[in-house]
């Protein structure tokens, strides 16, 4: 905050100008040293306020992912519940007004369509549905990403016509790698660029079935997308293959035994402005991998690097053993893996940034032994942690989750503790991958500070203390007037955090979002995450549309 002072200076006749120019100058030190002057003001802050909201009565499988139509104002949410796998829905924004809803907990006022089965549009040909994991919009083009069952079966990509109404008509099918897990349109629309994850089989510790990670590219022209896709691995990092020496060292390749290319899990992508590159999320490899879409291949692989928790801004609450209100502190030795999953582009001033949710992830459902411990379990390195009693104890480190494959000594005992996730956001140079800002331990401190006190205690909070924290999971770029804004989900804290990300290297707080005043009731959990601009905005306004997990809503604020 900048404090403006304003100093009126009269010079009456009877004064002399010796002392009228000592009043002058004093006036404009005050002035330069307050950082004022005539036309300053504070950048403006937006509202957000929650004007529609879809629940059906259905909790969980319903509005994980969601992207706007704009010709049929339009929110398009996957569906993935027993009853109803593999499918999605249409939800109308037409006739949305800017008031606020009165009862925001329980209000669905928008009207939705029926509900699509992909599964019946897709299966046969040795092809089984296996659930939808993200779909995206460019035009009239809607693409779905599909998973095979098994999972580590190559996969697909469903497309479809909407018409003006947002009614969909089934065009074609794609092959893609396995587990497409996160799908983006490029900002031309002449490319849709696909994650597969490649995670390991569900019983991979009888089977050892661990598919590569991979990225397609599937061209697209005059809105008709290609018969087959470009399918991207990184074998070509592998050990003695022809990159292996370009794989940096701070990639975690995390698995015993794994390749590179089997290690690789591409989780999220976004695409640059120009549409010439993708920036692909490696979570359990905590790197970023840049994808030339011209000439496709893969880059360049950007290791996100660790954050010092034994820093005084990077503390952290890490005990779920402690009554709140919580303390946030720093230790000495413990670091943790930034591990990105959602990733949005922006442009500032010409400059490409990028902008990452930090959640962190392991690969414990499948791989057994698991590859993460609790810190009590481990012997510590006397010399590193001297006070290692007093650390283990279930109210300080104990109970923290860390990798049981790294910072040990050749005595088997540990020197630095890694945890999973940097409970923050960052912001990176697209160009050279430097990190030009890092939010620190500000959204844990918000989480616990804008939380009824009362619900603290909750398990949603305080269950994850030691583990992920807030858990920032996704993140969307958008312009609001002259400013540009970032929303960043928090899963545990059922909430969107609100940042002006104008100046890239100095973010602003802006607002907190939460619609649960119990988190048992209302929206729980966002995942996916849409913005839609002023000028395709039914209202006129632009909005954010908010898909939530665990209660299966879609929340749509709109921000003025």
């Amino acid at each position: 905050m900048f404090c403006q002072v304003l100093i009126i200076l009269i010079a009456p006749a009877m004064k002399s100008t010796r002392q009228f120019l000592f009043r002058s100058l004093l006036a404009a030190a005050l002035m330069s040293a307050f950082g004022a002057h005539a036309g300053d003001s504070a950048p403006p802050v937006p509202q957000a306020q929650l004007i529609g909201r879809f629940a059906d009565g259905v909790s969980a499988g319903t509005a994980e992912i969601v992207a706007f139509h704009a010709a049929s104002r339009s929110a398009f949410i996957t569906v993935d519940r027993r009853n109803q796998p593999s499918s999605f829905q249409r939800v109308s924004l037409r006739g949305l007004s800017s008031s606020a809803l009165a009862n925001p907990v329980q209000a669905s006022n928008l009207t939705s369509g029926a509900i699509t089965s992909v599964a019946s549009h897709v299966n046969g040909n040795g092809f089984s549905a296996g659930g939808v994991q993200s779909l995206d919009i460019a035009g009239d083009l809607l693409a779905i990403a599909v998973q095979a069952s098994p999972k580590t079966d190559p996969g697909l990509v469903a497309f479809y016509r909407l018409d003006a109404q947002g009614n969909a008509s089934f065009l074609k099918k794609v092959n893609v790698g396995s587990l497409p897990d996160g799908l983006k349109f490029s900002p031309d629309g002449s490319q849709l660029v696909v994650a597969n994850e490649g995670e390991l089989s569900a019983t991979f510790a009888t089977d050892g079935i661990d598919p590569v990670g991979s990225i397609s590219i599937i061209p697209v022209k005059q809105g008709m997308p290609a018969d087959q896709a470009v399918t991207l691995d990184f074998s070509d990092f592998n050990a003695g293959a022809k990159r292996s020496i370009e794989l940096p060292a701070a990639v975690r390749i995390g698995r015993i035994g794994a390749s590179v290319a089997q290690d690789m899990e591409p989780e999220y992508v976004s695409i640059s402005a120009d549409s010439s590159r993708a920036y692909v999320t490696l979570q359990e490899n905590n790197a970023v991998a840049v994808v030339n879409l011209r000439q496709p291949h893969i880059e360049r692989l950007l290791p996100m690097g660790i954050k010092d928790h034994g820093l005084a801004r990077n503390a952290l609450a890490a005990s779920d053993q402690v009554e709140p209100p919580f303390k946030l502190k720093s230790y000495n030795q413990l670091f943790g893996l930034y591990m990105p999953d959602g990733i949005a582009t922006f442009r500032v001033n010409g400059s490409e940034y990028f902008i990452t949710a930090n959640e962190g992830d392991d690969r414990d459902d499948f791989q057994k032994p698991g590859e993460t411990a609790r810190v009590r379990s481990l012997a510590l390195d006397a010399a590193a942690f001297p006070d290692a009693a007093a650390l283990q104890a279930n109210h300080e480190l104990g109970r923290l989750n860390v990798f049981n494959t790294m910072g040990r000594n050749s005595q088997g005992q540990y020197e630095k503790l890694h945890t999973l996730g940097g409970r923050s956001f960052s912001i990176h140079n697209a160009r050279t991958g430097a990190q030009v800002y890092e939010s620190g331990s500000e959204l844990e401190s918000l989480a616990y500070s804008k939380l009824d006190a009362s619900l603290l205690g909750h398990a949603q909070v305080k269950g994850r203390l030691d583990n992920k924290g807030p858990e920032p999971e996704s993140v969307v770029v958008g312009q609001v007037g002259s400013r540009l804004y970032a929303f960043v989900g928090l899963e545990r804290a059922s909430a969107i955090a609100i940042y002006d990300v104008s100046k890239p290297a100095a973010p602003r707080f802006v607002q907190w979002l939460q619609n649960s005043t119990d988190l048992t009731n209302g929206d729980l959990s966002p995942e996916g995450l849409a913005f839609v601009p002023a000028a395709h905005s039914p209202t006129g306004n632009a909005l954010l549309l908010a898909g939530y997990e665990v209660s299966g809503s879609l929340a749509v604020y709109e921000i003025r």
